[in-house]
């Protein structure tokens, strides 16, 4: 920067500045000097240090104090200026140029004010909304321009810090300047053929008790059907809304921009009427719980009259929208037509249709979330053709999660099919045994076991058949994955099933019999029964005479000639003994007249694993 010689450089042109007690050079430019001191400003805007940010404050009261802005006034900088205030968090600065700024006549840019705003909610500053309300009450009445949206921003901070009311009716009321000049201009300067009865329309006729035909007619409402304005008929709702003092006019009014919404279903275009007039509710609605609904109740209506027609990708743009503004429409009902008194489980059905015709599985998954996946209750009856459509729809659901290989979201549908929850559903749970196998199969097939373990106790703790191959194969599986204690639960169950043979002539009577066609997890599960069974005679041994056998029984089809399966059986036998922690030692003994191999147990072993493993296996084997 070229300064005059007059001017004090180290106050200038320095980080540390002007150290002096008496300076004889100048610290403030002189009037004249305007586009020195703009320079001066955009050198240390650049610099972003904040010692000479404060500079800068400094050189801009006591310059503008005394100078009015003229021609080398810039209003950038100024802008810019308090941007860099604001991120160096330096409010009270900020503060003190705005009071300026209205002071001499000059305004900062709409996005700065609102920036400030939201940089006051960010850092928590309470004690700063009355003073920045106040200045922004005088930047108002100074001339600035708001849009209405920028009120809506502003006072949705507002209700962020919890503010007094009359620190928020003070922005209503500056808002409210701006709600006929709005009003006005989108509609009466657009269209003078409205400017005749659009006062009387607004101000009477939705207090006048008027006939739902009459309202539907209006020639706002009927302008932008026309037009396809649907962010105009969006603000015009909320603005009528506001101004409605007779709740059945409302109701007309809801009701007559259900049905022209819907109506788009009759229509080819692309474009959804409902997306842009949601937004432009909830934009302008100030958080009103009641116009939320509105948005539901009417989504619901739209949704359904697309899915009437087939129009999928409509329906899933209405839907999407409604998950966008977090509306929780499962638990409302239709605004028009059937859907006023349809079913929560026929509009969830519907739904979660329109999810899965258009590819989003994870979506139709989220509504039936979203709804709890209610089907039938004394609040949302529905009937049997309800019922039978959403157990059709899960089931689908299912089969595309099993191609995806999604096991866990395949189980979670399984989980809340018909039935399962609801006692009231005239559905029989037996008949989804097929469904739970066809998921336990695809776990075993991707060694999934955790979701195979989980869809096996729900199946046991509703008595529904189990494919018993399928559960010796989770027992073998999570045996072979030190899973034991979940194998011994599974295989407990399978017993109880019929699975193996009985026990009764195994327990107590020094003998096992152990099938062949076992796998090595089985044959050790069925030696803990044997040992736990015979523990008072392993711990002494002088009270009887009679060893411990185990006799590998053939299958029907294993022949002495087709002696290969049996043979692998042998080796899983003892496996299976080597798998026992501590290990048990088995001695052949000889092979009987079914030519089948007899071992003897050794007692030693035997008598440590009784030691180590009595505790628990007490618990667990003894029925």
């Amino acid at each position: 920067i070229e300064l005059p010689r007059k001017y004090c450089r180290l106050y200038f042109m320095t980080l540390r500045g002007c150290e002096r007690a008496k300076c004889w050079f100048w610290h403030v430019p002189e009037q004249g000097d305007e586009k020195i001191c703009m320079a001066i400003l955009r050198t240390y805007i650049s610099i972003k240090e904040c010692g000479l940010l404060k500079r800068a404050v400094e050189i801009f009261m006591k310059y503008y104090r005394e100078v009015t802005p003229g021609v080398n006034f810039a209003s950038r900088v100024l802008n810019d200026l308090l941007i860099s205030l604001i991120k160096n968090c330096l409010l009270q600065e900020v503060f003190q140029i705005l009071n300026l700024a209205v002071q001499i006549n000059t305004l900062v840019a709409v996005d700065v004010v609102l920036k400030i705003f939201e940089h006051v909610a960010s850092w928590n500053r309470r004690d700063a909304v009355p003073t920045l309300i106040t200045i922004f009450h005088k930047l108002i009445d100074a001339g600035m321009f708001l849009e209405f949206e920028h009120f809506d921003y502003i006072i949705k901070f507002l209700h962020k810090f919890q503010v007094s009311s009359q620190e928020v009716n003070i922005v209503l009321n500056m808002k409210s300047r701006y709600v006929f000049k709005e009003l006005y201009f989108n509609y009466i300067c657009l269209d003078p053929s409205l400017c005749s009865t659009f006062i009387n329309l607004l101000f009477s006729v939705w207090c006048s008790g008027s006939s739902f035909a009459y309202i539907c007619h209006l020639p706002p409402l009927q302008h932008c059907k026309v037009k396809g304005d649907w962010t105009k008929l969006g603000a015009l709702y909320v603005n009528t809304r506001t101004g409605c003092e007779h709740f059945e006019d409302l109701q007309k009014l809801s009701l007559c921009i259900g049905e022209i919404l819907a109506g788009d279903s009759e229509t080819d275009r692309p474009e959804v009427p409902f997306c842009d007039f949601a937004d432009a509710v909830i934009k302008n609605s100030k958080h009103n719980e009641g116009d939320r609904i509105f948005i539901g109740r009417t989504g619901i209506s739209v949704m359904c009259s697309y899915h009437k027609v087939l129009q999928w990708m409509k329906g899933r743009k209405v839907l999407d929208k409604l998950r966008e503004l977090q509306i929780h429409f499962t638990v409302l009902k239709g605004l028009t037509g059937a859907e006023s008194v349809a079913s929560r489980c026929q509009i969830v059905n519907k739904a979660a249709e329109i999810f899965l015709k258009t590819g989003s599985l994870d979506g139709a998954t989220w509504v039936l979330r979203e709804s709890e996946w209610t089907t039938n209750s004394p609040l949302w009856p529905c009937s049997n053709t309800d019922l039978l459509n959403r157990h059709n729809l899960l089931c689908t659901l299912v089969h595309k999660y099993l191609r995806k290989s999604l096991y866990r979201q395949a189980f979670e549908v399984l989980q809340n099919l018909p039935g399962f929850h609801n006692h009231s559903d005239t559905v029989g749970v037996s008949q989804y045994s097929s469904l739970f196998n066809k998921l336990i199969n695809a776990c075993f097939e991707s060694r999934n076991l955790g979701v195979s373990s989980s869809a096996v106790d729900f199946m046991l703790s509703k008595n529904i058949a189990i494919d018993l191959f399928l559960l010796r194969g989770l027992i073998t599986a999570l045996g072979r994955s030190s899973l034991w204690s979940k194998a011994r639960t599974y295989y407990k169950s399978a017993l109880s099933l019929g699975c193996y043979p009985p026990l009764q002539g195994n327990l107590y009577h020094k003998v096992l019999m152990i099938p062949s066609y076992l796998s090595e997890v089985e044959m050790l599960l069925a030696i803990e029964i044997f040992l736990v069974s015979n523990a008072s005679d392993i711990r002494n041994p002088m009270a009887t005479s009679q060893t411990l056998q185990i006799i590998l029984k053939r299958c029907e089809d294993q022949t002495v000639q087709n002696n290969s399966d049996y043979q692998a059986a042998v080796e899983r036998l003892i496996l299976a003994a080597r798998l026992s922690d501590p290990k048990l030692f088995l001695k052949h003994m000889t092979m009987n007249v079914n030519m089948e191999e007899v071992y003897s147990l050794e007692l030693t072993s035997a008598l440590k694993w009784i030691q180590e493993n009595m505790k628990w296996a007490r618990n667990v084997w003894l029925f």
